[in-house]
């Protein structure tokens, strides 16, 4: 049985896209200057060079293009993970790959303007959600491709799964001593590699 084409994308969707990203970058260049909440859609619009109709056509609120996750997104973070050293394991490349996107080091960043949202704005809990889910995907992707296997197999998605999860409880937004960060990230990925029987009580 052959696979289904994959239909070209139009150039109206490649422009849909651009238009997209462009905004993205806009509110996160401007909110990395300002704080989220000092940024309005209307500065944004002007930013992106764009009027307030289509970027309604496109978000629906402001947090909304703080919270986008688009193609450029999955390819980046799944190639992060797939160029990790091949000694480590795959949960490990996954959970290390996404410490570089989620804490990088210059101020200002995505990921800073993203962690600021969800912790001022607890009504985008079911936006943050979806960028969970989002971010999963692209992990299973990297995982699917080190390990060579499809990216829906069980192995693939459970680890998928405990990389986000283990980030997600071994970070500490908050905690600036990246020193302290990277001692609790090696403890988590021993932890995840050797399994919890080895963990002493």
């Amino acid at each position: 049985m052959t696979e289904p084409r994959r239909q070209p994308v139009s150039q109206r969707e490649n422009r849909k896209r651009a238009t997209a990203a462009r905004l993205r970058d806009s509110a996160t260049k401007l909110a990395g200057r300002r704080g989220t909440d000092r940024v309005t859609i209307d500065d944004i619009c002007a930013d992106a060079g764009v009027s307030r109709r289509t970027f309604f056509n496109h978000f629906a609120t402001k947090d909304e293009v703080f919270l986008a996750w688009d193609a450029s997104d999955d390819a980046y973070l799944t190639g992060l993970i797939v160029d990790r050293p091949r000694s480590e394991s795959a949960v490990r490349a996954a959970l290390c790959a996404m410490t570089i996107t989620a804490f990088p080091p210059e101020p200002g960043s995505r990921a800073t303007v993203v962690r600021e949202v969800m912790a001022n704005h607890p009504d985008v809990a079911a936006q943050a959600t979806q960028l969970t889910r989002k971010v999963v995907r692209a992990v299973e992707a990297g995982i699917a491709e080190r390990l060579g296997l499809p990216a829906d197999a069980h192995a693939v998605r459970l680890g998928a799964v405990t990389a986000v999860a283990a980030l997600t409880v071994t970070m500490n937004p908050s905690d600036p001593d990246e020193a302290a960060r990277q001692r609790l990230l090696e403890e988590t990925c021993r932890i995840l590699d050797q399994g919890f029987m080895t963990v002493e009580p």
